[in-house]
């Protein structure tokens, strides 16, 4: 009963998945989906535009500037300016200037700026810096994503595969259970040999349904991170690359790293970012100098006596000469706060290049090990299907039992996960390599 309930999951199982869609891609497909459709680099690239912006309003502070300003005013009525002539035989009243009660005026100001302690130079370099860093941090979570692409791609790949294992491990069950049949009629096989099959044939199915849930979790992983619905099966088309490669030297790949790993790029960039920042902080110390011109259109324009009633313009220029001669100590707080700003940037950088070496070892190491088990894998897997197949020409010679070729077909699944989970292995840690070097 309990085999008729397993065969029965099993057969549901494979009909979900002969009802879900599946779509064959192959790994570049994978890679350019999941790159133009992943949000944190859509995040990352929003901000290098942002920064971006940043150098262009930093670099527009050094500038002229030109402003316009207007206004209209309505005044209280007073009396008009006059003077008192003495005279004979009497004093004469002169009106000098009728009150204009109604003013209006427009004012363009032009400044530019001739000395600010290099603060606006310095904050036009940090502004550039960032923008940098910024551009950095984008290819730097680029080449993350990829290799999270690579990865999932690859367990997709090995969970299709290992679901194949265990459907063909399922299929030699059933064949081994006819043989068993074949000679309990002939009185060469027991009840019980045919009971051990059908026990072995129930674990079989089990490990199918494992491997098919497997293989559904791979695959909505996939999807998820590289933008696909949820209820398609990719199927795919790659494989790994099974040529041994020889690493080049920790040293090599040590200076690689430094040359062309972005993260370490955009530290460094960030690191020259604080130092311009500290250059800003520290322009509070000097006085401010720039040179402005005013044109005036005013009416009445107050700059001509009388005043009259009518539109003129009138112009000025000089120099413009500021500076904080007390201002409790907020430049040397400022220059402070920069300074520990430049301290964590130097130490953040100092932090990454010990965690690149300890990344590239442990690249190394895996792919060390990984070549080692893709050896030791293929020569246990060539014993294993010539055990396999050893044994079970024995046992249709009656010359082996029925446990005997049970272990050999157990020690033949295992074989084959096991070179399979190797091969696997082996490129991944080959991708971990090339993006602990920098490379894509």
């Amino acid at each position: 009963m309990r085999w008729l309930i397993l065969l029965f999951l099993v057969f549901l199982a494979a009909g979900n998945m002969q009802a879900q869609e599946t779509m064959p891609m192959s790994l570049a497909n994978c890679l350019q989906a999941g790159l133009e459709r992943n949000k944190g680099l859509d995040a990352a690239r929003a901000k290098t535009e942002g920064s971006l912006a940043a150098t262009g309003l930093s670099r527009s502070a050094m500038l002229p500037s030109l402003k316009m300003s207007a206004g209209y005013n309505r005044l209280s009525d007073v009396p008009a300016f006059q003077i008192t002539i003495p005279g004979f035989p009497s004093p004469q009243t002169m009106t000098i200037s009728e009150p204009v009660l109604d003013n209006y005026s427009i004012k363009w100001t032009l400044q530019q700026p001739l000395f600010t302690g290099g603060r606006l130079i310095a904050n036009n370099k940090t502004s550039k810096n960032n923008y940098l860093a910024d551009s950095s941090d984008y290819n730097q979570q680029y080449s993350d994503a990829g290799l999270n692409i690579r990865i999932l791609y690859w367990r997709l790949y090995q969970a299709g595969r290992i679901k194949g294992l265990a459907r063909e491990n399922v299929a030699l069950l059933e064949e081994h259970l006819k043989d068993v049949g074949n000679l309990a009629q002939q009185g060469m096989a027991t009840e019980n040999d045919k009971l051990k099959v059908k026990l072995q044939l129930s674990n079989a199915n089990l490990l199918l349904i494992e491997a098919e849930n497997e293989l559904l979790t791979a695959g909505i992983q996939l999807n998820n991170y590289i933008g696909e619905p949820l209820d398609i099966l990719i199927a795919p088309t790659s494989a790994p690359d099974t040529s041994m490669i020889t690493p080049p030297s920790f040293s090599d790949i040590m200076k690689a790293a430094q040359a062309g790993r972005a993260d370490l790029k955009a530290l460094r960039l960030r690191r020259e970012a604080a130092r311009f920042g500290k250059k800003s902080a520290g322009a509070g110390w000097y006085p401010q100098i720039y040179a402005v011109g005013n044109y005036t259109y005013a009416d009445p324009n107050q700059r001509i006596f009388p005043a009259k009633d009518q539109f003129d313009g009138t112009w000025d220029v000089g120099v413009l000469l500021s500076m904080d001669i007390w201002n409790w100590q907020s430049t040397k707080h400022q220059v402070g706060q920069a300074s520990a700003a430049l301290r964590q940037a130097e130490d953040r950088l100092t932090l990454l290049e010990d965690a690149i070496r300890v990344e590239i070892r442990l690249a190394l190491l895996e792919i060390e090990k990984a070549g080692q088990k893709i050896d030791v894998t293929k020569t246990g897997l060539a014993q294993a299907e010539e055990n396999h197949r050893n044994v079970k020409n024995m046992f249709r010679q009656g010359m082996a039992t029925n446990s005997d070729l049970l272990d050999a077909e157990v020690l033949l699944l295992q074989a084959k996960v096991n070179n399979t989970g190797a091969v696997v292995e082996y490129q991944i840690a080959k991708d971990k390599l090339k993006k602990a070097m920098g490379e894509f």
